[in-house]
């Protein structure tokens, strides 16, 4: 039989804390620095929305794990902890030690409302990204403006953009591709996953002309070249696709290493 150690004291003191926000709040000046990390995240487990804004303008370290917090995404209090970050990066003395914008931000694989997405979109501390991922964020109903206007405050520092199964549409892609041939920095595009057409993915590999630095490009096989629905390829008329779509792309540019990728079917394979 095993018995689980008893919490610390200072955990205890933690969690005491949260129970009385407005004691909580104060407390945060004398907190153990060792606290800070667990009290964030049962903070953010249980949408301590008041504490959780305090703790990021008070917090002691260089990083924040936004990551971790993607595992179950509570979008209204992600956005609580965006909006802390916007309020210390907006002042002009910065008293801790978290003190530029967010470079890496990934939400994948869950549902979002057009609301919660326009708000993250244009929160400003997720405005010099290094690294933006979509996955699996279906987009199709939304409007396609917010998330060019987040490529556009980005642009000077984006270098990887994961937009795989977002179900972009045509029209879409064709409001936010001014914005990304402006990605000068980008190494890395992943597009692959969504049902595009011939004609708007030529348009795409078009507007890559000036990023000399994509070392990967990652994009979907056209719908032209599926038969039934999605449901089959067909082989020839990809390979003739292919080849036609590689000879446009060496007329502009040398690729350095470019993949298609066919749409994934019901059991996630591709």
């Amino acid at each position: 039989m095993s018995v689980q150690d008893p919490p610390r004291l200072l955990q205890l003191a933690g969690q005491s804390l949260l129970r009385d926000e407005a004691v909580a709040i104060p407390a945060l000046e004398e907190l153990p620095t060792e606290l800070f990390p667990p009290l964030f995240m049962e903070a953010f487990t249980k949408s301590r929305s008041k504490t959780l804004m305090a703790m990021v303008q008070a917090w002691p370290f260089t990083r924040l794990p936004l990551g971790a917090l993607m595992l179950t995404p509570d979008l209204e209090t992600l956005r609580t902890v965006l909006e802390g970050l916007d309020v210390l990066l907006a002042q002009k003395v910065r008293p801790r030690c978290l003190k530029t914008p967010l470079e890496s931000f990934a939400i994948t694989e869950c549902c979002l409302s057009e609301l919660e997405m326009e708000r993250l979109f244009l929160c400003p501390s997720t405005h010099q990204l290094k690294e933006l991922d979509l996955t699996g964020i279906k987009l199709s109903s939304f409007n396609p403006e917010p998330l060019q206007i987040l490529l556009e405050n980005i642009a000077a520092t984006l270098q990887v953009l994961i937009l795989e199964d977002c179900w972009i549409t045509d029209y879409q892609l064709s409001v936010i591709l001014p914005a990304l041939s402006r990605c000068h920095q980008l190494m890395t595009l992943n597009f692959s996953g969504n049902q595009i057409s011939k004609a708007i993915l030529e348009n795409l590999l078009g507007h890559t002309v000036g990023l000399s630095r994509l070392s990967l490009e990652i994009y979907p096989v056209p719908r032209e070249c599926y038969d039934d629905g999605f449901k089959d390829i067909n082989q020839k008329r990809f390979l003739q696709l292919q080849a036609g779509l590689m000879e446009i792309l060496r007329d502009l540019r040398q690729p350095k290493r470019m993949e298609f990728r066919t749409l994934p079917c019901s059991c996630g394979e591709r």
